[in-house]
């Protein structure tokens, strides 16, 4: 997409490993830490227009976005609804790059499934797709120029409030329950007809759960393991099926409004064809997908482990208490 140096992937920082007796409030800024190393770490690159670390910026903004989330229990609710509604506004920047970029990479890939005359008649497509991308990155770039980025990263980095006392095993398992529920709520009310929006909020509390889960796995065992796998399976096949609806949508918009060759819409209605087969195979996976997620013991077991340190806090209280 760009010249300058290649980019080798995603560096290795220190995976974050929480433990029952970590203060709340140490849990929060470390958790916090962590994605804001991986900002800096990907910025440079995503400014150059590089597409990996643009991707990478989008992952440590929504984690950014799903650690406050996870702790906003312990949090000031304002604190918490102000940052991430500035998170949000830095993701929409980060998200008009990252968007086309994902498409450029579909039609890249699918399109090797169009006969060679179609993949030739999508070049018009492709240079409208990089020329609006060159803008949205320039729109990026001026984001993470100005000031409200530069206040939003600051305030991220000095999060607090969290009582002292507070120690992360007595309540992990409360903190990750809302987010649980919220998978099962929307998981549960989708049918046969169900919308792309409908499968779209699925997959956003998905993430949200995984990105809970992730955060809070050391205080777990096999059962969060377990189910830690079975979300990014569930993840894989949502992205999949979302990001094909998403392309095909974009697609159509496209082929209504931007002035293109007749061939290039032709080759265009052959690609969402492909786009459209993928998104149907990716869907009739979800139904037994969904019977391993809802499933009661993998659920409450992974609750429980993360749920026996608070047990045990009161168990220790009560030792103290008695001197027994």
């Amino acid at each position: 997409m760009s010249g300058g140096r290649r980019h080798r992937g995603p560096a290795r920082l220190r995976v974050l490993l929480l433990s029952p007796n970590d203060p709340a409030g140490e849990a929060v800024t470390s958790t916090l830490r962590l994605q804001l190393q991986v900002f800096g770490r990907e910025e440079a690159g995503a400014r150059a227009g590089e597409v990996e670390p643009v991707h990478q910026l989008r992952v440590a903004t929504r984690r950014l976005r799903a650690g406050l989330r996870l702790f906003e229990p312990v949090l000031a609710a304002a604190t918490v609804r102000r940052a991430c509604d500035e998170l949000a506004w830095l993701g929409d920047s980060i998200g008009a790059v990252r968007d086309l970029d994902v498409l450029l990479l579909a039609i890249a890939s699918r399109g090797r499934r169009l006969d060679p005359v179609e993949r030739d008649a999508l070049a018009p497509l492709v240079t409208l797709l990089r020329e609006r991308r060159a803008i949205a990155r320039d729109g990026l770039v001026r984001a993470l120029e100005g000031d409200r980025c530069r206040r939003l990263l600051t305030r991220l980095g000095s999060v607090g409030g969290v009582r002292r006392e507070l120690v992360l095993g007595r309540v992990a398992g409360d903190l990750a329950t809302p987010h649980l529920r919220a998978v099962l709520r929307a998981g549960r009310r989708l049918g046969g007809d169900a919308s792309p929006a409908a499968f779209h909020r699925l997959r956003v509390r998905v993430k949200r759960l995984r990105y809970a889960l992730e955060t809070l796995r050391g205080l777990g065992g096999r059962r969060l393991v377990r189910m830690l796998r079975l979300l990014e399976r569930f993840q894989d096949t949502l992205g999949a099926q979302q990001d094909a609806a998403t392309q095909i949508a974009r697609l159509r918009e496209l082929a209504d409004a931007a002035s293109l060759p007749p061939a290039t819409l032709l080759a265009m209605g052959a690609l969402i064809r492909v786009l459209g087969r993928r998104a149907r195979r990716r869907r009739r996976r979800f139904p037994e997908l969904w019977r391993k997620l809802d499933r009661d013991a993998l659920r409450q077991g992974a609750l429980e482990e993360l749920s026996r340190h608070k047990r045990a806090g009161r168990v220790l209280r009560l030792v103290r208490a008695t001197g027994t």
